[in-house]
C-alpha cells in the first residue's frame, strides 16, 4: 500500500512540474500586442538615454518625455561621438519581453545587440538626428 502511496504522489508532482513549465514558457512567449495589455501590470523598464546628435539639452528632453511612460530612466549621458543620424536601442540584457515592450512604449524599431549582462541597465536609448520622430 506504501509503494501506491508514493507512487501517487510522484506522479502527481510530475504532472504539477509539466504544467507549470507550460505556464512560465507560455508567459516567455506572450504577445505583448493584445488588446488586453496594459502596461501597468508590468514592472519599469530601466534604461540610460544618451545624446547621440550633438544638440544640445536631447537626453533631458528625452528624459522628460519617458517620464510618464513605465519607463525608468537611470541615466543620461552623451555618446563618445555625435554621429547618430537614427535613434536606436542598445541591449545590454537579452530580454526580448522587455525589449517588445520599450518598442511599442517609444516606437524606436532600430535595435542594436551589445549584450553585457553585468551591465547595470538592461537597454540604452541613443537619441540621433531624428530623435524629435519619437520623443517630440
Amino acid at each position: 500500500m506504501a509503494k501506491n502511496t508514493w507512487l501517487i504522489i510522484l506522479v502527481s508532482i510530475i504532472i504539477a512540474s509539466v504544467i507549470l513549465l507550460i505556464v512560465v514558457a507560455d508567459y516567455d512567449r506572450r504577445d505583448i500586442d493584445d488588446d488586453e495589455f496594459d502596461e501597468r501590470n508590468f514592472p519599469a523598464i530601466r534604461v540610460v538615454v544618451h545624446n547621440g546628435c550633438g544638440f544640445m539639452g536631447v537626453a533631458n528632453n528625452v528624459r522628460r518625455h519617458l517620464f510618464d511612460k513605465n519607463i525608468d530612466v537611470v541615466g543620461v549621458g552623451n555618446t563618445r561621438r555625435f554621429i547618430y543620424d537614427e535613434t536606436l536601442i542598445v541591449v545590454k540584457h537579452n530580454d526580448e519581453v522587455d525589449l517588445r515592450r520599450l518598442q511599442r512604449m517609444t516606437g524606436i524599431e532600430n535595435v542594436i545587440y551589445a549584450v553585457n549582462e553585468n551591465y547595470f541597465v538592461p537597454f540604452i536609448i541613443i537619441a540621433g538626428r531624428d530623435y524629435q520622430r519619437f520623443f517630440d
